[in-house]
């Protein structure tokens, strides 16, 4: 998430949904969805999840764009299958890779 944050500079914010005060302006995004998938709201307003928002956010830096065939079809399907299966086990990959099932909280 750092290299992407790096890439994209001022092209896009992050925000910790922990953070109650900067969810006030997100109140129809739901904190618990957002800890399984990840969300992105483009510049038209249009909430993105999981592999489109992953795609979206590495068309803004401009690299990586192999990323798009993802959205064809038939590989669009596939990709979300593998996504929603990384996510709703990415804690227990994270221990069998790095002994953590979490890292540290980071700061957005």
């Amino acid at each position: 998430m750092r290299a992407l944050q790096t890439h994209l500079a001022t092209r896009a914010s992050f925000v910790n949904v922990l953070d109650e005060q900067k969810m006030q302006t997100h109140q129809d995004i739901n904190v618990e969805q957002t800890k399984r998938v990840l969300h992105v709201i483009d510049e038209q307003g249009k909430l993105r999840l999981g592999v489109d928002a992953n795609v979206y956010l590495w068309e803004l830096t401009g690299t990586k764009r192999y990323l798009t065939l993802l959205r064809l079809p038939i590989i669009r399907s596939i990709a979300n299958l593998a996504y929603w299966l990384f996510a709703r086990n990415r804690y227990r990959l994270s221990r069998v890779l790095t002994g953590q099932s979490k890292c540290k909280q980071c700061d957005l």
